[in-house]
């Protein structure tokens, strides 16, 4: 049956290796703050012991994505054009928490549940009724192709100038991205300040690639700039704008090529190294909830007590 294609040679097709995928935060970001822990808990798969920041983070950002969709009627078309209410946010921080708890992460304490709850509650009451009316996109994925990965990301909002939500094509080179930080705002000059400009002038390049245009401006919003409970308006210190050059691009874009390098050969050789001691003094949260902070040699000059869950 087979024998007339006895002599038929198939060539296989040449092995194309797959191009790793590089997150902006997830990857690029983790391993600037720490190379050591994202080479324990993002490569090799260990689990912590605590999720504080994944639970705080992803809370903020999940329930802020609800009240955007509350105002834009995505779930409910009778929502459109209304401000979430306090009860509104309070029954999505409900939704978020319990979803995360499903998944094993939950908040490490009390206290820095209501925290959460508190900041999200007073950002949707200060900003609620300026912001949500001009934001026009939320999660808008970017991504762009370097030398030997690929580069994605996701901007938190897309905000515009007052323009019809449901015209997308108007002009994006009018809207500004926007990054939402459950954090307090870095000091100037320091790494992690530094990195979030960066992080927001490869989105400014990605951004291009995708809608044909830089946009209109870049800031970035430290949500925890709004625990004081005295605070009824935007704190000057809550929003950072961050420039985007064609220089300042193309040097944010060669830093993370370099921080991309970094990893790939970190993960050719399975060394994980732990941050510089010069800095550890600004990701003194991320040490303090980190479970190898008691071995960790950037520390050893002033190690962390031993101390019960």
């Amino acid at each position: 049956m087979f024998e007339p294609y006895s002599e038929v040679k198939v060539i296989p097709k040449p092995e194309v290796p797959a191009v790793p995928r590089l997150g902006l935060t997830s990857d690029i970001i983790g391993y600037r703050r720490c190379p050591r822990q994202y080479g324990f808990f993002a490569e090799k798969g260990f689990v912590p012991a605590h999720t504080v920041q994944i639970f705080y983070g992803t809370i903020i950002h999940e329930v802020l994505d609800r009240a955007h969709h509350h105002f834009m009627g995505f779930e409910n078309p009778r929502t459109k054009g209304k401000l979430p209410s306090e009860r509104d946010i309070v029954n999505y921080f409900g939704e978020v928490e319990h979803a995360l708890k499903a998944h094993g992460i939950r908040s490490i304490n009390e206290r820095l549940r209501n925290q959460a709850m508190e900041i999200l509650t007073r950002f949707n009451e200060i900003e609620g009724p300026n912001l949500y009316p001009l934001v026009v996109d939320t999660e808008h994925r970017i991504r762009g192709a370097r030398k030997e990965y690929l580069m994605e990301g996701v901007v938190d909002v897309l905000v515009g100038p007052g323009m019809n939500p449901e015209k997308l094509a108007d002009n994006p080179s009018e809207w500004e991205i926007w990054d939402y930080k459950g954090l307090r705002r870095p000091k100037e000059g320091s790494l992690a300040l530094q990195s979030y400009k960066y992080q927001m002038q490869v989105y400014a390049a990605l951004y291009n690639i995708k809608n044909g245009c830089l946009p209109k401006a870049a800031r970035l919003y430290f949500l925890n700039e709004l625990r004081d409970d005295s605070i009824v308006s935007r704190p000057e210190s809550a929003i950072f704008t961050v420039s985007f050059s064609a220089k300042e691009i193309k040097e944010a874009l060669n830093e993370f090529d370099k921080t991309a390098e970094q990893i790939m050969e970190a993960e050719e050789n399975d060394s994980w190294m732990a941050p510089n001691p010069l800095h550890v003094e600004e990701i003194k949260d991320t040490c303090t909830i980190c479970d190898l902070r008691w071995s960790c040699p950037a520390w050893t000059s002033k190690p962390f007590s031993m101390q019960l869950p």
